[in-house]
Protein backbone atom coordinates (compact mmCIF):
# COMPACT_ATOMS: atom_id res chain seq x y z
CA UNK A 1 0.00 0.00 0.00
CA UNK A 2 1.44 3.40 -1.09
CA UNK A 3 0.33 6.72 0.31
CA UNK A 4 1.67 10.33 0.04
CA UNK A 5 1.45 12.59 2.97
CA UNK A 6 1.95 16.27 2.47
CA UNK A 7 3.18 17.47 5.74
CA UNK A 8 1.65 20.83 5.28
CA UNK A 9 -1.75 19.66 3.99
CA UNK A 10 -2.14 16.01 5.26
CA UNK A 11 -3.15 14.58 1.88
CA UNK A 12 -3.43 10.73 1.67
CA UNK A 13 -3.17 9.30 -1.84
CA UNK A 14 -1.03 6.73 -3.66
CA UNK A 15 -0.26 9.44 -6.26
CA UNK A 16 0.22 13.14 -5.57
CA UNK A 17 -0.34 15.83 -8.16
CA UNK A 18 0.71 19.35 -7.25
CA UNK A 19 -0.47 22.43 -9.04
CA UNK A 20 -0.63 26.15 -8.56
CA UNK A 21 2.35 26.07 -6.30
CA UNK A 22 3.49 29.43 -5.06
CA UNK A 23 7.03 30.60 -4.56
CA UNK A 24 8.42 28.93 -1.44
CA UNK A 25 9.80 25.72 0.13
CA UNK A 26 7.83 22.47 0.32
CA UNK A 27 8.52 19.15 2.21
CA UNK A 28 6.61 15.99 1.04
CA UNK A 29 6.71 12.61 2.88
CA UNK A 30 5.94 9.24 1.25
CA UNK A 31 4.80 6.40 3.58
CA UNK A 32 4.57 2.76 2.37
CA UNK A 33 2.56 0.14 4.38
CA UNK A 34 2.39 -3.60 3.57
CA UNK A 35 -0.35 -6.08 4.39
CA UNK A 36 1.14 -6.99 7.70
CA UNK A 37 1.05 -3.37 8.77
CA UNK A 38 4.74 -2.65 8.43
CA UNK A 39 5.63 0.89 7.24
CA UNK A 40 8.55 2.90 5.89
CA UNK A 41 8.75 6.64 5.10
CA UNK A 42 10.87 9.05 3.02
CA UNK A 43 10.77 12.89 2.63
CA UNK A 44 11.12 14.99 -0.51
CA UNK A 45 11.93 18.75 -0.44
CA UNK A 46 10.61 21.02 -3.15
CA UNK A 47 11.63 24.65 -3.75
CA UNK A 48 9.43 26.78 -5.90
CA UNK A 49 11.49 29.61 -7.39
CA UNK A 50 10.19 32.88 -8.77
CA UNK A 51 9.77 33.32 -12.50
CA UNK A 52 13.14 33.75 -14.50
CA UNK A 53 14.06 37.34 -15.36
CA UNK A 54 16.05 38.31 -18.45
CA UNK A 55 19.54 39.81 -17.98
CA UNK A 56 20.21 43.55 -18.42
CA UNK A 57 23.04 44.68 -20.73
CA UNK A 58 24.91 47.85 -19.67
CA UNK A 59 27.54 49.56 -21.88
CA UNK A 60 27.89 52.90 -20.13
CA UNK A 61 27.53 56.41 -21.60
CA UNK A 62 28.44 57.30 -25.15
CA UNK A 63 32.06 58.30 -25.75
CA UNK A 64 33.86 60.96 -27.75
CA UNK A 65 37.46 60.88 -29.09
CA UNK A 66 39.76 63.36 -30.81
CA UNK A 67 42.30 62.25 -33.34
CA UNK A 68 45.08 61.15 -33.33
CA UNK A 69 43.54 58.90 -30.61
CA UNK A 70 42.07 55.95 -32.55
CA UNK A 71 41.15 53.33 -29.92
CA UNK A 72 38.55 53.02 -27.20
CA UNK A 73 37.74 50.55 -24.41
CA UNK A 74 34.23 48.95 -24.40
CA UNK A 75 33.17 47.91 -20.89
CA UNK A 76 30.06 45.77 -20.33
CA UNK A 77 30.96 44.42 -16.92
CA UNK A 78 28.15 46.41 -15.29
CA UNK A 79 25.53 44.18 -16.98
CA UNK A 80 23.31 42.25 -14.49
CA UNK A 81 21.14 39.09 -14.23
CA UNK A 82 19.08 37.49 -11.45
CA UNK A 83 21.32 34.44 -11.54
CA UNK A 84 24.38 34.82 -13.78
CA UNK A 85 25.36 35.98 -17.24
CA UNK A 86 26.89 33.20 -19.25
CA UNK A 87 27.99 35.02 -22.42
CA UNK A 88 28.93 38.45 -23.78
CA UNK A 89 29.11 39.48 -27.43
CA UNK A 90 30.27 42.81 -28.89
CA UNK A 91 29.70 43.72 -32.51
CA UNK A 92 29.89 46.74 -34.78
CA UNK A 93 26.33 47.78 -35.41
CA UNK A 94 26.96 50.58 -37.90
CA UNK A 95 29.23 53.56 -38.43
CA UNK A 96 29.33 56.76 -40.41
CA UNK A 97 32.78 57.29 -41.84
CA UNK A 98 35.58 55.30 -43.47
CA UNK A 99 35.88 51.64 -42.37
CA UNK A 100 38.86 50.12 -40.61
CA UNK A 101 37.91 49.60 -36.94
CA UNK A 102 38.37 46.18 -35.30
CA UNK A 103 37.19 44.68 -31.99
CA UNK A 104 39.58 42.68 -29.83
CA UNK A 105 38.10 40.26 -27.20
CA UNK A 106 34.59 40.70 -28.63
CA UNK A 107 33.26 37.73 -26.53
CA UNK A 108 34.35 39.21 -23.20
CA UNK A 109 32.85 41.78 -20.88
CA UNK A 110 35.64 44.27 -21.71
CA UNK A 111 36.71 44.68 -25.35
CA UNK A 112 39.11 47.00 -27.19
CA UNK A 113 38.27 48.78 -30.44
CA UNK A 114 41.18 49.94 -32.62
CA UNK A 115 41.56 51.67 -35.96
CA UNK A 116 38.85 54.24 -35.38
CA UNK A 117 38.60 57.10 -37.84
CA UNK A 118 36.70 60.34 -37.84
CA UNK A 119 32.95 59.65 -37.76
CA UNK A 120 30.17 58.14 -35.62
CA UNK A 121 30.52 54.47 -34.61
CA UNK A 122 27.83 52.29 -32.91
CA UNK A 123 28.70 49.14 -31.00
CA UNK A 124 26.13 46.61 -29.62
CA UNK A 125 26.58 44.40 -26.56
CA UNK A 126 24.45 41.23 -26.18
CA UNK A 127 24.37 39.29 -22.89
CA UNK A 128 22.66 35.91 -22.14
CA UNK A 129 21.87 34.00 -18.91
CA UNK A 130 21.65 30.30 -18.08
CA UNK A 131 18.02 30.03 -19.21
CA UNK A 132 18.87 31.54 -22.60
CA UNK A 133 17.34 34.91 -21.85
CA UNK A 134 19.23 37.73 -23.55
CA UNK A 135 19.43 41.49 -23.63
CA UNK A 136 21.29 44.07 -25.78
CA UNK A 137 22.57 47.61 -25.43
CA UNK A 138 24.11 50.06 -27.91
CA UNK A 139 27.11 52.38 -27.36
CA UNK A 140 27.96 55.30 -29.67
CA UNK A 141 31.55 56.43 -30.11
CA UNK A 142 32.10 59.71 -31.94
CA UNK A 143 35.57 60.37 -33.34
CA UNK A 144 36.42 63.97 -34.26
CA UNK A 145 39.38 65.71 -35.75
CA UNK A 146 42.01 66.91 -33.29
CA UNK A 147 41.27 70.06 -31.39
CA UNK A 148 43.73 72.91 -31.66
CA UNK A 149 44.64 72.73 -28.00
CA UNK A 150 47.24 75.27 -26.85
CA UNK A 151 50.69 73.87 -26.17
CA UNK A 152 51.72 74.45 -22.54
CA UNK A 153 55.39 74.57 -21.49
CA UNK A 154 56.47 73.84 -17.92
CA UNK A 155 59.81 74.87 -16.42
CA UNK A 156 61.13 73.50 -13.15
CA UNK A 157 59.97 76.40 -10.96
CA UNK A 158 62.19 78.19 -8.46
CA UNK A 159 65.54 77.03 -7.12
CA UNK A 160 67.93 78.31 -4.46
CA UNK A 161 71.68 77.63 -4.30
CA UNK A 162 74.18 78.57 -1.63
CA UNK A 163 77.79 79.04 -2.68
CA UNK A 164 80.08 77.21 -3.18
CA UNK A 165 77.35 75.05 -4.75
CA UNK A 166 77.07 76.67 -8.17
CA UNK A 167 75.55 74.15 -10.57
CA UNK A 168 72.11 72.58 -11.15
CA UNK A 169 69.78 71.14 -13.79
CA UNK A 170 66.55 72.86 -14.89
CA UNK A 171 64.05 70.33 -16.24
CA UNK A 172 61.37 71.39 -18.71
CA UNK A 173 58.29 69.61 -20.09
CA UNK A 174 55.18 70.26 -22.18
CA UNK A 175 51.53 69.23 -22.14
CA UNK A 176 48.77 69.10 -24.78
CA UNK A 177 51.16 67.66 -27.34
CA UNK A 178 49.37 67.07 -30.62
CA UNK A 179 52.44 65.52 -32.25
CA UNK A 180 55.40 63.87 -30.61
CA UNK A 181 58.10 66.23 -31.97
CA UNK A 182 58.70 69.27 -29.79
CA UNK A 183 61.75 71.56 -29.90
CA UNK A 184 63.09 73.35 -26.81
CA UNK A 185 65.06 76.58 -26.42
CA UNK A 186 66.32 78.05 -23.11
CA UNK A 187 66.98 81.80 -23.07
CA UNK A 188 68.65 83.80 -20.30
CA UNK A 189 66.78 86.91 -19.22
CA UNK A 190 68.57 90.18 -20.00
CA UNK A 191 68.38 91.24 -16.35
CA UNK A 192 70.15 88.10 -15.16
CA UNK A 193 73.91 87.99 -14.44
CA UNK A 194 76.02 87.04 -17.43
CA UNK A 195 78.01 84.52 -15.40
CA UNK A 196 77.37 80.80 -15.61
CA UNK A 197 78.08 78.19 -18.27
CA UNK A 198 75.64 76.04 -20.22
CA UNK A 199 76.99 72.51 -20.50
CA UNK A 200 76.53 69.93 -23.26
CA UNK A 201 74.64 72.38 -25.54
CA UNK A 202 71.64 71.73 -23.31
CA UNK A 203 70.02 75.09 -24.10
CA UNK A 204 68.33 73.26 -27.02
CA UNK A 205 67.16 70.33 -24.90
CA UNK A 206 64.37 69.77 -22.40
CA UNK A 207 66.83 69.85 -19.47
CA UNK A 208 69.26 72.78 -19.02
CA UNK A 209 72.60 72.00 -17.33
CA UNK A 210 74.17 75.04 -15.61
CA UNK A 211 77.56 75.46 -13.91
CA UNK A 212 79.79 78.20 -12.45
CA UNK A 213 76.91 80.39 -11.31
CA UNK A 214 77.75 83.39 -9.13
CA UNK A 215 75.77 85.30 -6.56
CA UNK A 216 72.57 86.80 -7.95
CA UNK A 217 69.11 85.95 -9.30
CA UNK A 218 68.78 84.27 -12.68
CA UNK A 219 65.72 83.97 -14.92
CA UNK A 220 65.68 81.35 -17.66
CA UNK A 221 62.82 81.22 -20.18
CA UNK A 222 61.89 77.90 -21.79
CA UNK A 223 60.26 78.14 -25.20
CA UNK A 224 58.66 74.93 -26.53
CA UNK A 225 57.50 74.68 -30.17
CA UNK A 226 55.72 71.76 -31.89
CA UNK A 227 55.75 70.80 -35.56
CA UNK A 228 52.58 72.80 -36.25
CA UNK A 229 54.20 76.03 -35.08
CA UNK A 230 52.40 76.22 -31.74
CA UNK A 231 54.68 77.53 -28.99
CA UNK A 232 54.56 78.22 -25.29
CA UNK A 233 56.94 79.83 -22.79
CA UNK A 234 57.65 79.10 -19.13
CA UNK A 235 60.14 80.66 -16.69
CA UNK A 236 62.49 79.11 -14.15
CA UNK A 237 64.13 81.14 -11.37
CA UNK A 238 67.50 80.40 -9.78
CA UNK A 239 68.68 82.37 -6.76
CA UNK A 240 72.35 81.98 -5.85
CA UNK A 241 73.11 83.13 -2.32
CA UNK A 242 76.54 83.93 -0.89
CA UNK A 243 78.10 81.19 1.16
CA UNK A 244 81.07 80.91 3.42
CA UNK A 245 84.28 82.65 2.40
CA UNK A 246 87.20 80.36 1.63
CA UNK A 247 90.29 82.61 1.54
CA UNK A 248 92.60 79.66 2.15
CA UNK A 249 91.27 77.37 -0.59
CA UNK A 250 92.77 77.05 -4.07
CA UNK A 251 91.19 75.87 -7.32
CA UNK A 252 93.19 73.76 -9.79
CA UNK A 253 91.50 73.28 -13.17
CA UNK A 254 92.72 70.16 -15.01
CA UNK A 255 92.04 69.07 -18.57
CA UNK A 256 89.96 65.95 -17.93
CA UNK A 257 86.23 65.26 -17.76
CA UNK A 258 84.95 64.78 -14.23
CA UNK A 259 83.35 61.46 -15.18
CA UNK A 260 86.77 60.11 -16.16
CA UNK A 261 88.46 60.87 -12.82
CA UNK A 262 88.68 57.80 -10.59
CA UNK A 263 89.40 57.70 -6.86
CA UNK A 264 92.88 56.38 -7.55
CA UNK A 265 93.58 59.29 -9.90
CA UNK A 266 92.39 61.76 -7.24
CA UNK A 267 94.84 60.30 -4.74
CA UNK A 268 97.63 60.41 -7.33
CA UNK A 269 97.06 64.10 -8.05
CA UNK A 270 97.14 64.92 -4.31
CA UNK A 271 100.41 63.01 -3.84
CA UNK A 272 101.94 64.83 -6.81
CA UNK A 273 100.91 68.18 -5.34
CA UNK A 274 102.44 67.23 -2.01
CA UNK A 275 105.71 66.31 -3.71
CA UNK A 276 105.71 69.54 -5.69
CA UNK A 277 105.14 71.68 -2.60
CA UNK A 278 107.60 69.69 -0.48
CA UNK A 279 104.98 69.26 2.22
CA UNK A 280 104.88 65.47 2.46
CA UNK A 281 104.47 65.81 6.20
CA UNK A 282 101.66 68.33 5.79
CA UNK A 283 98.02 67.67 5.10
CA UNK A 284 96.57 68.44 1.64
CA UNK A 285 92.82 68.38 2.13
CA UNK A 286 90.58 67.97 -0.93
CA UNK A 287 87.61 70.29 -0.33
CA UNK A 288 85.66 69.51 -3.47
CA UNK A 289 85.71 68.28 -7.05
CA UNK A 290 83.31 69.29 -9.78
CA UNK A 291 83.12 69.57 -13.55
CA UNK A 292 84.00 73.01 -14.86
CA UNK A 293 83.00 72.04 -18.40
CA UNK A 294 82.62 68.87 -20.42
CA UNK A 295 86.41 68.64 -20.80
CA UNK A 296 87.75 70.06 -17.54
CA UNK A 297 87.55 69.34 -13.81
CA UNK A 298 88.26 71.63 -10.85
CA UNK A 299 90.10 70.34 -7.77
CA UNK A 300 89.49 72.53 -4.71
CA UNK A 301 91.90 71.97 -1.83
CA UNK A 302 93.86 73.57 1.00
CA UNK A 303 97.30 72.90 2.47
CA UNK A 304 97.89 72.62 6.19
CA UNK A 305 101.57 73.23 6.96
CA UNK A 306 103.57 73.18 10.20
CA UNK A 307 102.76 76.86 10.79
CA UNK A 308 99.09 76.51 9.98
CA UNK A 309 97.06 76.70 6.80
CA UNK A 310 98.97 78.16 3.86
CA UNK A 311 97.26 81.37 2.66
CA UNK A 312 95.41 80.97 -0.61
CA UNK A 313 97.16 83.77 -2.59
CA UNK A 314 100.61 82.50 -1.61
CA UNK A 315 99.72 78.93 -2.48
CA UNK A 316 98.16 79.94 -5.81
CA UNK A 317 101.20 82.05 -6.74
CA UNK A 318 103.57 79.19 -5.97
CA UNK A 319 101.55 76.62 -7.90
CA UNK A 320 101.05 79.00 -10.80
CA UNK A 321 104.79 79.55 -11.09
CA UNK A 322 105.58 75.84 -10.81
CA UNK A 323 102.81 74.28 -12.89
CA UNK A 324 102.32 76.86 -15.63
CA UNK A 325 105.95 77.91 -16.22
CA UNK A 326 108.44 75.32 -15.07
CA UNK A 327 106.73 71.95 -14.65
CA UNK A 328 103.63 72.05 -16.82
CA UNK A 329 103.71 68.25 -17.31
CA UNK A 330 104.31 67.37 -13.67
CA UNK A 331 100.76 66.36 -12.75
CA UNK A 332 98.77 63.45 -14.08
CA UNK A 333 96.59 65.83 -16.14
CA UNK A 334 97.38 69.07 -17.94
CA UNK A 335 96.87 72.20 -15.82
CA UNK A 336 94.64 74.87 -17.35
CA UNK A 337 94.25 77.37 -14.50
CA UNK A 338 95.33 78.01 -10.91
CA UNK A 339 93.38 80.50 -8.78
CA UNK A 340 92.06 81.07 -5.32
CA UNK A 341 88.45 80.09 -4.71
CA UNK A 342 87.57 83.64 -3.76
CA UNK A 343 89.01 86.51 -5.79
CA UNK A 344 91.55 88.09 -3.42
CA UNK A 345 93.63 90.29 -5.79
CA UNK A 346 94.35 93.82 -4.51
CA UNK A 347 94.47 95.19 -8.08
CA UNK A 348 97.03 97.80 -6.94
CA UNK A 349 94.21 99.72 -5.24
CA UNK A 350 93.06 100.92 -8.67
CA UNK A 351 90.32 98.39 -9.40
CA UNK A 352 88.40 95.41 -8.08
CA UNK A 353 88.71 91.66 -8.53
CA UNK A 354 86.12 90.04 -10.80
CA UNK A 355 84.71 86.96 -8.96
CA UNK A 356 84.07 85.16 -12.25
CA UNK A 357 87.31 85.56 -14.19
CA UNK A 358 89.52 86.00 -11.09
CA UNK A 359 91.15 88.98 -12.83
CA UNK A 360 91.32 92.68 -12.03
CA UNK A 361 88.74 95.03 -13.49
CA UNK A 362 90.69 98.31 -13.51
CA UNK A 363 89.19 101.69 -12.71
CA UNK A 364 88.86 104.44 -15.27
CA UNK A 365 92.23 105.68 -16.64
CA UNK A 366 94.08 102.66 -15.24
CA UNK A 367 95.29 99.54 -17.04
CA UNK A 368 97.20 96.32 -16.44
CA UNK A 369 100.97 96.17 -16.54
CA UNK A 370 101.51 93.46 -19.20
CA UNK A 371 105.21 93.02 -18.39
CA UNK A 372 104.46 92.13 -14.78
CA UNK A 373 101.60 89.85 -15.76
CA UNK A 374 103.35 87.83 -18.45
CA UNK A 375 106.98 87.99 -17.27
CA UNK A 376 106.79 88.18 -13.49
CA UNK A 377 104.14 86.44 -11.39
CA UNK A 378 101.31 86.03 -13.92
CA UNK A 379 99.01 87.90 -11.55
CA UNK A 380 96.50 90.45 -12.78
CA UNK A 381 97.08 94.05 -11.66
CA UNK A 382 96.19 97.69 -12.36
CA UNK A 383 99.65 99.33 -12.14
CA UNK A 384 99.72 101.54 -15.22
CA UNK A 385 97.99 104.88 -15.65
CA UNK A 386 96.42 105.30 -19.05
CA UNK A 387 97.35 109.02 -19.00
CA UNK A 388 101.05 108.33 -18.35
CA UNK A 389 101.13 105.58 -20.97
CA UNK A 390 99.57 107.93 -23.52
CA UNK A 391 102.07 110.69 -22.74
CA UNK A 392 104.99 108.28 -23.03
CA UNK A 393 103.73 106.93 -26.33
CA UNK A 394 103.36 110.46 -27.75
CA UNK A 395 106.85 111.42 -26.51
CA UNK A 396 108.39 108.33 -28.09
CA UNK A 397 106.59 109.04 -31.34
CA UNK A 398 107.79 112.67 -31.42
CA UNK A 399 111.35 111.56 -30.62
CA UNK A 400 111.36 109.02 -33.43
CA UNK A 401 109.98 111.54 -35.92
CA UNK A 402 112.59 114.14 -34.86
CA UNK A 403 115.44 111.66 -35.21
CA UNK A 404 114.23 110.60 -38.63
CA UNK A 405 113.99 114.24 -39.82
CA UNK A 406 117.46 115.06 -38.47
CA UNK A 407 118.99 112.04 -40.17
CA UNK A 408 117.41 112.92 -43.50
CA UNK A 409 118.61 116.55 -43.26
CA UNK A 410 122.14 115.48 -42.42
CA UNK A 411 122.16 113.21 -45.43
CA UNK A 412 121.31 116.10 -47.75
CA UNK A 413 124.10 118.30 -46.31
CA UNK A 414 126.80 115.70 -46.79
CA UNK A 415 126.28 115.33 -50.55
CA UNK A 416 129.46 115.89 -52.66
CA UNK A 417 129.43 119.28 -54.32
CA UNK A 418 130.12 119.57 -58.03
CA UNK A 419 133.71 120.42 -58.94
CA UNK A 420 134.11 124.12 -59.80
CA UNK A 421 135.48 125.06 -63.20
CA UNK A 422 136.77 128.59 -63.97
CA UNK A 423 136.90 130.30 -67.36
CA UNK A 424 138.65 133.58 -68.25
CA UNK A 425 136.33 136.28 -69.45
CA UNK A 426 137.73 138.09 -72.47
CA UNK A 427 136.55 141.08 -74.39
CA UNK A 428 135.14 142.75 -71.33
CA UNK A 429 135.30 146.51 -71.43
CA UNK A 430 136.60 148.62 -68.63
CA UNK A 431 133.20 149.67 -67.41
CA UNK A 432 131.98 146.13 -66.97
CA UNK A 433 135.27 145.08 -65.34
CA UNK A 434 134.80 147.78 -62.78
CA UNK A 435 131.30 146.49 -62.06
CA UNK A 436 132.54 142.93 -61.49
CA UNK A 437 135.30 143.95 -59.09
CA UNK A 438 134.62 143.30 -55.41
CA UNK A 439 133.32 146.18 -53.39
CA UNK A 440 135.28 147.88 -50.68
CA UNK A 441 138.53 147.13 -52.58
CA UNK A 442 138.57 143.50 -51.40
CA UNK A 443 140.46 141.39 -53.86
CA UNK A 444 139.57 137.79 -54.55
CA UNK A 445 142.31 135.25 -54.39
CA UNK A 446 141.66 134.37 -58.00
CA UNK A 447 142.42 137.96 -59.13
CA UNK A 448 145.54 138.55 -57.09
CA UNK A 449 147.77 136.82 -59.68
CA UNK A 450 145.59 137.26 -62.77
CA UNK A 451 144.47 140.59 -64.08
CA UNK A 452 141.71 138.91 -66.09
CA UNK A 453 138.36 138.45 -64.36
CA UNK A 454 137.40 134.75 -63.78
CA UNK A 455 134.03 133.28 -62.90
CA UNK A 456 133.17 129.69 -62.03
CA UNK A 457 130.63 127.74 -64.02
CA UNK A 458 129.12 126.39 -60.86
CA UNK A 459 128.55 129.85 -59.47
CA UNK A 460 127.04 130.94 -62.75
CA UNK A 461 124.79 127.88 -62.82
CA UNK A 462 123.63 128.27 -59.23
CA UNK A 463 123.10 132.03 -59.47
CA UNK A 464 121.51 132.06 -62.90
CA UNK A 465 117.89 132.00 -61.80
CA UNK A 466 118.41 134.50 -58.97
CA UNK A 467 120.36 137.00 -61.03
CA UNK A 468 117.96 136.74 -63.93
CA UNK A 469 114.95 137.56 -61.85
CA UNK A 470 116.59 140.51 -60.03
CA UNK A 471 118.35 142.11 -63.00
CA UNK A 472 115.82 141.64 -65.76
CA UNK A 473 114.62 145.19 -65.55
CA UNK A 474 118.23 146.51 -65.26
CA UNK A 475 119.25 144.82 -68.50
CA UNK A 476 116.33 146.30 -70.32
CA UNK A 477 117.18 149.74 -69.03
CA UNK A 478 120.93 149.42 -69.75
CA UNK A 479 120.38 148.18 -73.26
CA UNK A 480 118.29 151.23 -73.91
CA UNK A 481 121.21 153.34 -72.66
CA UNK A 482 123.76 151.39 -74.73
CA UNK A 483 125.51 149.66 -71.79
CA UNK A 484 126.23 145.94 -71.20
CA UNK A 485 125.35 144.13 -67.96
CA UNK A 486 126.94 141.10 -66.42
CA UNK A 487 124.16 138.96 -67.84
CA UNK A 488 124.82 140.27 -71.31
CA UNK A 489 128.53 139.64 -70.83
CA UNK A 490 127.83 136.11 -69.75
CA UNK A 491 125.58 135.55 -72.77
CA UNK A 492 128.26 136.93 -75.07
CA UNK A 493 130.85 134.69 -73.43
CA UNK A 494 128.64 131.63 -73.88
CA UNK A 495 128.14 132.32 -77.55
CA UNK A 496 131.82 132.82 -78.17
CA UNK A 497 132.78 129.80 -76.15
CA UNK A 498 130.29 127.72 -78.12
CA UNK A 499 131.70 128.90 -81.43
Amino acid sequence: MLSWLCLSQGVRSPALQLSDLQEGHYSIQLTVTDSSGQQNSDTVSLNVLPENRAPVAVTGPDQQLFLPASSVMLNGSDSTDDCAITSYQWEILRYHGPPGSKIKDANKAVALVTGLRAGSHKFQLTVQDQQGAADSAVLTVTVKEAKSLPLVAHASGSHTLTLPSNSLVLKGSVSNIVSGNVSFLWLRDEQSPAAGDVLYDSDHQASLYLANLVEGTYLFHLRATDTQGHSSTATATVEVRPGRVFPLHVELELQVAVAQVSQQQKDTVLRQLAALLHVLDADIALKGLHGQSDISTVFRFSVQGPDGTVPGPKLARLLRHQLLKEKNDFLLFKVLRVNTVMCLLSCSAHGHCDPITKRCACDHLWMENPFQHFLDDNESNCDWSVLYVTICCVAVFVFLVSMSWAWCKRGRRTKVRKKTKYTILDNVDEHERMELQPKYNIKHRSTEHNSSLMMSESELDSDQDTIFSSQKMDRTRNRANGTMTNRDAYSLFCRKHKN
